[in-house]
């Protein structure tokens, strides 16, 4: 008996406007995080504070350069998982149906083992009969009753011709059968189109929630390393131990009661830094010898040896 309908298709979410959507979303976070990026490295690394942290000590200029690294290591895998959502290949009827094929797919002869890849299931697992019809299992079958159709209606039928494509057969020379003949190639046409554009929808979606888990996971050390530039500038300079004996001169502030307060005396560092050093002043213009130990705030002179 043939049937003069073909198989209806039945109301799906638009996946080129998805795909499309989910493209643009790309480009934005791309542009927002490439501007973000800028603003915090170029306001976070400055001359002036690279010669903050070059005198803090070599550690401290270590883990600028960490820190820079782990920023732009951050964000070039963000904009690397950007980029791949951008690039999302456009997969022709003929590769999927080859990958049907090659996963589990048994056209001619019905399905036997479910596909393991996510694509392949997406389609002719999840969305099968949206997309591939009631009586087809394989995205190979969308091609053959393309071809089959498309042979009947180029060449002229001999009597009682008929023709089975799916579950349907077809009268050649009966002229409902005909038209419904060319309505069914314009149906497999429209999956054929739409089996297309949901592969690439379903790409393009995963590629976008790698992208999403990318920036989750990237932003942790990238906000580590951005506070971390951003808090070595406040380093304070290391201090430079007193190792040899080295000659200075002391000005100690004035003081009641004490005759040798407020004058310039010279002295010898036998310790502690140059900022603060342990100093021993002999006897001088009347001045008793002594001992300073704490000179943090006295202003103490180191004199260049000529």
């Amino acid at each position: 008996m043939s049937s003069l309908e073909s198989e209806p298709l039945s109301a799906t979410a638009n996946d080129v406007s998805h795909a499309s959507d989910l493209r643009s979303a790309t480009k934005w976070l791309a542009g927002a995080s490439g501007t973000v990026v800028a603003v915090i490295l170029g306001s976070s690394i400055q001359l002036r504070n690279l010669t903050v942290v070059t005198d803090a000590g070599v550690w401290a200029v270590g883990l600028t350069v960490l820190g820079v690294l782990v920023a732009l290591g951050s964000v070039g895998w963000t904009l690397y998982n950007a980029a791949a959502v951008l690039a999302t290949p456009r997969r022709s009827i003929d590769e999927l149906a080859g990958l049907d094929r090659a996963d589990s797919g048994n056209f001619p002869y019905r399905r036997l083992e479910p596909p393991t890849s996510p694509l392949i299931t997406y389609i002719a697992v999840e969305r099968r009969i949206d997309l591939l019809g009631v009586s087809r299992d394989a995205i190979w079958q969308l091609i053959s009753d393309r071809a089959s159709a498309q042979k009947v209606l180029a060449k002229p039928g001999t009597p009682d011709d008929k023709v089975r494509i799916g579950t349907y057969e077809y009268n050649i020379n009966d002229s409902s059968d005909r038209d419904a003949l060319r309505n069914l190639v314009l149906d497999l046409e429209v999956r054929i189109q739409r089996v297309m554009d949901a592969a690439a929808s379903f790409e393009t979606r995963r590629r976008y929630e790698r992208l999403v888990r990318a920036m989750r996971w990237s932003g942790v050390p990238f906000v580590f390393s951005v506070l971390l530039l951003l808090g070595l500038p406040s380093l304070q300079p290391a201090r430079i131990a007193v190792k040899n004996p080295t000659s200075v001169r002391v000005i100690t502030p004035p003081a009641k009661n004490d005759p040798c307060a407020g004058r310039l005396l010279d002295g010898v560092a036998v310790g502690g830094t140059l900022d603060a050093p342990v100093v021993v002043l002999p006897s001088q213009a009347g001045c008793p010898a002594k001992k300073l130990t704490d000179t943090e705030g006295l202003v103490v002179v180191p004199q260049v040896s000529k």
